[in-house]
């Protein structure tokens, strides 16, 4: 896994932090993930995964060493080598994902000490061109 981005947020990522990525894949082959992970960086909180070539986005969590049940979006919007911009939005009870300002899913939390989720990384294949973080307000 080639790693792409990361940032650390020692004061907590969640609830109130969004998360906007704007890039492009660089074949259609090749998927990319956007990785909440807890200060021990051994437990994934929100793991956001668009597989191009399954024309599926999957949503997990790992924690306790293994994976959950898996959530897919209904949706693919998304194209590859085409520009998308994807946002990750934490309110008190879900992860609210966009892609190109359209919702597309919400993921329920699975870790409820928001305060232990402090990083964000992306990773493989993406051209990112920026990645913004930002407070909102609870919505």
């Amino acid at each position: 896994m080639a790693l792409k981005f990361e940032a650390s947020f020692p004061q907590g990522l969640c609830p109130g932090w969004s998360v906007i990525v704007k890039g492009e894949t660089s074949s259609s082959e090749n998927d990319f993930e956007i990785n909440f992970l807890s200060e021990s960086g051994d437990q994934i909180a929100f793991h956001f995964n668009p597989r191009f070539s399954e024309g599926n986005i999957i949503c997990n969590s790992f924690l306790g060493s293994r994976w959950g049940q898996e959530e897919r979006a209904d949706t693919f919007p998304m194209e590859a080598k085409e520009p998308f911009l994807v946002e990750i939005y934490s309110d008190q009870e879900h992860f609210q994902v966009f892609v190109d300002d359209n919702k597309i899913m919400q993921y329920r939390h699975r870790v409820k000490q928001f305060s232990g989720i402090t990083k964000v990384q992306i990773l493989n294949d993406i051209n990112i061109s920026s990645v913004e973080i930002t407070r909102r307000e609870l919505y």
